[in-house]
């Protein structure tokens, strides 16, 4: 699936990159080419203008060498020298240009010509400029273009080559080589960013994945033993109070177990649902202060008959009169996890410890307890959920009291933590006082 994925992506991406860089070239030709068709226009009027002054003022001209094979009378056959160089920009042209004047049907090289036409193209162009429009840019023989007009009666017509085409043609191989880099470093791009881009998708599917398989692995064994025990009462009747209550106990026990999971797994569906809302809810201007001492003296509290129970120690180093401000039922919620945890295992003979101490300007809270070590490659999963081990603190009940810790913690913004060193494993956060 997400191969597939993978490779809409890529094609996807990869077609937007065509659009963009055929439109971006197609955008340079046509300016390339209107610039080009405009200066083509300017320089074959400029050309005639000046023609037309030479040639109706022969005593005005200042003929241009010409080439070694040019004609001596002036009918041009060969190419005339360029203009010289130092010229002012208005007086120079961007292309050869050859100027005639029009006449019974035959064409006069004008002088200030910067070129001249071909023989074998020069009866063609006599065609071309009988039936071409006056003051028109047009297309000519041979690849030519020409402007037709007429100057204090005298008709002038200008050549040159058609420079757009030209420049275009320049430009393709460019394009070319340009635009198949840029799709191929597109490509490789486009193969990372679709990696990178499905990589939280991935891993949020296998999470949703192991979830629900985990979840469903969780709600399986109670679900068994309801049955079984529900088949027991049905196939036996007439059995005595003492074994219908122990069935109907087990029964109880099962659907509590089942209770917790699905309550568990809705608070974390919440936290997830507010996360993803951006909701923080211990921020000063929505959560009022509150005694954070007292708080903690009182979860201490509660946990003392199981202490008695288990057979391990129960301490509390609770700084007196720490005003926290957060969410005093989130901070609550939080702790109860913490101290379930680690009653959970701490063994007999052991010591929980519940304490509270300030330090720049904030309050920590931590519960340590007295007992196996977490190894460091654990310490980065217990937080996930349903993960346990018989080693590691994986939380109470179906291996999700971590996880939701986790997620409390950080709708509070508290930063949750682990240590496990010297015997003692630690769990501590931070509070904002008030």
């Amino acid at each position: 699936m997400f191969k597939k994925l993978q490779v809409k992506f890529v094609a996807l991406v990869m077609g937007v990159a065509t659009l963009i860089l055929c439109a971006v070239f197609v955008s340079i030709g046509a300016m390339t080419c209107q610039q080009a068709a405009q200066q083509l226009a300017a320089d074959l009027e400029t050309s005639i203008d000046v023609s037309a002054n030479a040639f109706e003022r022969p005593e005005a001209r200042a003929p241009l060498p010409q080439a070694p094979d040019a004609d001596a009378a002036g009918e041009g056959q060969g190419q005339l020298a360029p203009p010289q160089l130092g010229q002012r920009p208005e007086e120079r042209l961007a292309s050869p240009v050859a100027v005639y004047v029009l006449e019974d049907g035959a064409l006069t090289l004008a002088s200030r010509s910067s070129a001249a036409l071909d023989d074998a193209v020069r009866t063609e162009a006599v065609e071309a400029c009988s039936d071409a429009p006056e003051d028109e840019v047009v297309p000519g023989p041979h690849g030519l273009v020409l402007l037709k007009r007429q100057v204090r009666g005298t008709t002038y017509v200008a050549f040159a080559d058609d420079s757009a085409r030209v420049a275009l043609r320049g430009l393709l191989p460019t394009f070319a080589v340009v635009g198949a880099g840029a799709l191929a470093v597109f490509f490789a791009i486009s193969i990372l960013f679709a990696r990178w881009a499905l990589r939280p998708v991935r891993q949020a599917w296998d999470q949703q994945r192991a979830f629900v398989s985990n979840a469903s692995h969780e709600l399986k064994t109670p679900l068994a033993i309801i049955k079984a025990n529900t088949e027991i009462l049905l196939d036996e009747p007439d059995a005595d109070a003492a074994a219908r209550a122990k069935w109907l106990a087990s029964t109880q026990e099962s659907a509590e177990g089942m209770e917790a999971l699905v309550n568990d797994m809705l608070a974390l569906a919440s936290l997830d649902e507010l996360a993803e809302q951006g909701s923080v809810r211990i921020a000063a201007h929505v959560a009022g202060p509150f005694d954070l001492s007292r708080q903690l003296e009182g979860l201490a509290l509660q946990f003392e008959s199981r202490a008695f129970e288990g057979g391990f120690a129960l301490e509390a180093d609770i700084v007196e009169g720490v005003q926290a401000r957060a969410d005093a039922d989130a901070v609550a919620r939080l702790m109860q996890i913490l101290l379930d945890n680690a009653c959970k295992y701490v063994g007999a003979g052991g010591t929980v410890t519940v304490r509270l101490e300030c330090a720049d300007g904030a309050a920590r809270v931590s519960v340590a307890n007295t007992g196996p070590l977490i190894p460091p490659e654990q310490q980065e999963r217990i937080f996930q959920r349903f993960y346990r081990a018989d080693e590691a603190h994986a939380g109470a009940g179906h291996g999700l009291g971590l996880s939701i810790a986790k997620a409390l913690s950080d709708q509070l913004g508290a930063g949750l933590s682990v240590t496990s060193t010297d015997a003692v494993t630690t769990f501590a956060f931070r509070l904002s006082r008030a």
